[in-house]
């Protein structure tokens, strides 16, 4: 497997890494066959082994678009947050594993906006009761499937208020992650 590199989360791809966060793939990734990013999940079409990780000059964004980055990355945080507690919540060792995997994938594209929009830290954010409320695994995965609903949509909407070309190609590529994440929590349901 020759060295790639991810161009939204600038995350090497290496023999030892290809299969990280598996759980989260509709179709895995094999030895010699990389279908996703198994750091930020998005497509083989973002991994190369030449070009630069995908970059906005700051100064070229405008307050919208800093403002929609920061919304994103406080909901990739609050899905990756929610996915964490979920993974200690689920009673299926399974489910327990996606949870996991789907946390990892959501924190790293938080960190992706952090990265876009220059910001200095993730959020800190308040964390709900998510035990009292969703304490089956079939209402966290129903809960999961509801926040893969949400981010796609808000992909999707805020797509057409960035300024920028490359990170409205940055939020179709996550939202493409978020659709099979998607496609993962209603098969588990």
């Amino acid at each position: 497997m020759s060295k790639l590199m991810c161009l939204i989360c600038g995350m090497n791809i290496h023999p030892n890494t290809y299969d990280l966060n598996n759980y989260s793939f509709a179709e895995k990734n094999e030895k010699g066959k990389i279908i996703n990013c198994p750091f930020c999940g998005v497509g083989k079409i973002y991994l190369d082994d030449e070009k630069e990780i995908y970059h906005v000059e700051y100064d070229t964004l405008d307050e919208e678009s800093l403002k929609v980055l920061d919304h994103a990355m406080k909901l990739e945080v609050f899905n990756g947050e929610f996915y964490e507690e979920a993974s200690n919540i689920a009673k299926d060792k399974e489910v327990k594993k996606l949870f996991k995997d789907l946390s990892n994938i959501e924190f790293m594209h938080a960190r992706v906006h952090k990265r876009l929009g220059e910001f200095k830290e993730l959020p800190k954010l308040h964390k709900p009761d998510y035990k009292s409320r969703l304490n089956t695994d079939k209402l966290l995965l129903e809960e999961a499937y509801k926040r893969e609903e949400h981010a796609i949509a808000f992909y999707e909407k805020n797509s057409m208020n960035v300024c920028s070309d490359l990170i409205k190609e940055i939020f179709k590529a996550l939202s493409d992650v978020e659709k099979q994440h998607e496609i993962i929590a209603n098969k588990y349901i």
